[in-house]
């Protein structure tokens, strides 16, 4: 009780002693695992999974009785899970300590970022605090999801980068290598992360005379490593008939998000609910595409057919795809509600019980992009290091979305660097408030604009999460 005092008061931020501050950090992460132990075991002990948690569930019992013929959902979540359960057996059990592992790992991912971006041990704690106490990952922690798995692969990726540079290490650049392939068997999408890494080093070691050499040595850990990860499951495809591809769900994906039955904002609309829950021509439409009750075993053919259509439609109506990719970015910064609606869908409870815990959720997420949005824009910084790290993930994370369907939770990725510029900023708050006062009074404008926008955001957000429920 005394240190949250003394932590509103600001002198808890005037501690210098490194060892306080590693017995501190130590306390947030065993906060972060006690919370999640009890959101598992205590408070959701009986939760189903939701979303595509029982499609990785699935993937992994195929696996295991060598039925797999493919790939549907990319199999980094389901490889991640399949020890859990060889382990345990099948079951509820096996499934809630699979998602808090997951939910662990993204938040020693960032304490491993924050100290590799060589923050100052305070800003390590509170970005640690602020990904145990995390609310979606928090509530989410019986759920096994692919995004807290692959904000995890990317921030140990960054972070591991970061070292590399830093130290020239090969091991680093192994390690940057293994996460960025985890990252990119969980979340196909994130296959940009390879290239922006060797892009950032490159210009990190401007006027370096070792540059060409480092870069290109890193070049071949990457291609090495991702190689050796990706191309099994290439070729486990492409020998079935499947195609060189990680998922045979990405052309369905595109297909979903880019016809004229699709919400022009929400574009996930369909990707969320069984076929028969939406509108009759719409699902006449989407069930011309396949054989049976979904897409999941559509042959190439099939797949090919989805994709030309997709392509068909974005050509044909420019001006309304270019509408749609603009929706998706601005959705893209939506706040945070999945949590909050499945516990509403499982336990039925009202919509103030709904709106207080996605208040939670959401505000939570919102707090951490005003934080990233100050660090990243207003504060003084060169971009060949922090701007270019923190836009270049952003770009990196949001690219494959604009094409295909977005979903607010689909920023989880980017959450951990977030999350570290909030606690720069957070931590230098507390210990020179005095010069923080006059630096806002001159970004006085500028925060207005930027909080009206944000508003209006999550005004448009909230207006078709609630209309298209």
């Amino acid at each position: 009780m005394s240190d949250i005092r003394r932590m509103v008061g600001g002198s808890f931020f005037k501690e210098t002693s490194q060892e306080v501050w590693t017995r501190r950090i130590r306390l947030a992460l065993l906060v972060g695992v006690t919370l999640r132990l009890l959101v598992a075991f205590v408070v959701l002990p009986d939760m189903p999974q939701m979303g595509d948690g029982p499609a990785y569930v699935r993937q992994v019992n195929q696996v295991l009785s060598g039925t797999l013929d493919h790939w549907y959902f990319p199999p980094g979540t389901a490889l991640v899970t399949m020890p859990v359960i060889q382990l345990l057996g099948p079951g509820i059990l096996a499934e809630h300590i699979t998602g808090v592992l997951i939910s662990i790992a993204f938040m020693l991912s960032i304490t491993w970022l924050a100290r590799s971006l060589q923050l100052s041990d305070p800003a390590v704690f509170v970005a640690t605090l602020l990904g145990a106490l995390y609310p979606h990952v928090v509530l989410s922690s019986v759920q096994i999801s692919s995004l807290p798995l692959t904000s995890a692969a990317v921030a140990m990726a960054l972070g591991a980068m970061i070292r590399a540079v830093r130290s020239r290490s090969h091991l680093m650049w192994i390690l940057a290598a293994f996460f960025c392939g985890l990252a990119v068997l969980t979340r196909p999408g994130t296959m940009l992360l390879a290239p922006f890494m060797l892009v950032w080093t490159w210009i990190e070691l401007k006027g370096h005379r070792e540059r060409v050499r480092r870069v290109f040595v890193a070049k071949v850990i990457l291609l090495a490593v991702l190689g050796g990860m990706t191309l099994p499951v290439l070729w486990f495809h492409a020998q079935r008939g499947h195609g060189w591809t990680l998922s045979t769900n990405s052309e369905w994906n595109v297909l979903l998000a880019n016809n004229r039955f699709t919400p022009d904002y929400k574009t996930g609309h369909f990707g969320q609910r069984a076929l028969t829950d939406i509108d009759p021509e719409a699902e006449a439409f989407i069930r011309g595409f396949f054989d049976g009750e979904t897409a999941e075993n559509a042959s190439l053919a099939q797949r090919e057919v989805m994709l030309d259509s997709a392509r068909a439609f974005m050509a044909q109506n420019p001006g309304r795809t270019l509408y749609r990719m603009s929706n998706r970015v601005r959705g893209f910064f939506g706040c945070d509600y999945t949590a909050a609606r499945e516990l509403q869908l499982v336990f039925g409870y009202p919509d103030a019980v709904f709106a207080m815990v996605m208040l939670l959720e959401g505000g939570f997420f919102l707090l951490v992009l005003f934080g990233w949005i100050i660090h990243t824009l207003l504060r003084s910084g060169a971009w060949s290091g922090g701007r270019l790290l923190h836009w270049g993930v952003f770009g990196v994370i949001i690219a494959p979305h604009v094409a295909a369907f977005a979903l607010a939770k689909y920023h989880l990725p980017i959450v951990p660097l977030m999350i570290c510029a909030t606690a720069v900023v957070a931590t230098e708050v507390f210990q020179r408030p005095k010069s923080v006062a006059v630096r806002l009074k001159e970004w006085r404008n500028r925060l207005v604009i930027i909080v009206v926008a944000l508003l209006a955001l999550q005004f448009e957000h909230l207006y078709h999460l609630i209309i298209l429920r």
